[in-house]
């Protein structure tokens, strides 16, 4: 089973503790996956889904509010998929009416999918609203690839009001279109841990933060063994730069041209080409500090350019 839908597992577990808290769920799992449409004897809703826990969720959730009636169909889906498709019907004889009335998707003779904002005023309302909306029509990606945390909604309007409430939330909710579909996603590892949270997926946030500190560490220990092997290849470089530049002045002016310091610190060099300036300063009589070592190496490099000039004019 997949991490987005051991989330879905465990938020169709939850209950919510009012009643207008289970209305703003069954609001979000309508304007996800649901289809309004009229019958003939009134308004109708249908939703459909692949997930049985969000099915079964569904239709405990609108039997227990409003004593509706329904219809509950499990057909193969389309293609050779092995996955079963549930629909839950609820038609006017069933309660359709006032289902729909009451999560603001049935007004004035008109059946439209949107947020009825008068309904989910409060936070916990907002909270089941989007907690509807995940279960289905919402995925996260495994947080071991990446963090990534969508709801898809085929209407713009509905789509821009659940961005909306992640905002008001506190949660950096985006939008964007994919093909007829607009996506409010969240990104940030932190965010998303946050609305779990706030969604009641507890057990699933625990699963994430695990897997957050585990890449935490992973990413220090590479960023730290990184910068370990880029200055030991500045070293060397740097290393084998000093040792050029020292020959070089040998074979052209002799071992005893440089003063006695730069002698000093020339000779250690090419004993020890491996070695720290740190280490090549406490090898001298007396010792000196990095700063000493990299000054004197720097004016046996701008005593070496100066000959080579020389001999270039020459």
């Amino acid at each position: 089973m997949s991490f987005s839908s051991n989330v879905k597992k465990e938020l169709c577990a939850f209950e919510n503790q009012a009643r207008h808290c289970d209305i703003a769920e069954i609001a979000g799992l309508i304007n996800a996956c649901g289809t309004l449409f009229f019958g003939a004897d009134g308004p109708s809703v249908s939703v459909r889904t692949e997930n049985a826990a969000v099915a079964k969720k569904y239709f405990k959730l609108i039997k227990r509010v409003f004593k509706a009636k329904c219809e509950l169909t499990v057909t193969r889906a389309r293609n050779f998929r092995k996955n079963r498709i549930y629909r839950v019907a609820t038609y006017s004889e069933g309660g359709a009416d006032k289902l729909l009335m009451a999560v603001g998707l049935f007004e004035n003779g008109q059946l439209k999918k949107r947020v009825n904002h008068t309904a989910i005023k409060s936070d916990c309302c907002k909270r089941a609203y989007l907690r509807g909306a995940f279960i289905s029509g919402g995925s996260l990606v495994n947080p071991e690839k990446s963090y990534h945390l969508e709801f898809i909604n085929s209407d713009g309007e509905v789509a821009a009001a659940v961005a909306d409430m992640l905002r008001f939330l506190g949660l950096n909710g985006k939008i964007t279109l994919r093909k007829n579909h607009s996506v409010v996603y969240l990104k940030e590892g932190e965010n998303i841990v946050d609305l779990l949270n706030m969604l009641g997926a507890h057990i699933s946030l625990m699963d994430l933060e695990n897997v957050r500190i585990v890449k935490d560490m992973r990413n220090n220990v590479n960023r730290i063994v990184n910068c370990e092997a880029a200055n030991i290849f500045k070293t060397a470089n740097a290393s084998a730069r000093q040792t050029e530049d020292i020959k070089f002045i040998a074979e052209t002016k002799g071992v005893d041209f440089l003063p006695k310091r730069l002698g000093e610190v020339a000779a250690a060099r090419l004993k020890s080409p491996e070695a720290s300036l740190k280490e090549i300063g406490a090898m001298l009589n007396p010792s000196i500090g990095k700063s000493g070592v990299n000054h004197r190496l720097r004016k046996i490099s701008q005593i070496a350019d100066s000959i080579r000039g020389r001999h270039l004019n020459d």
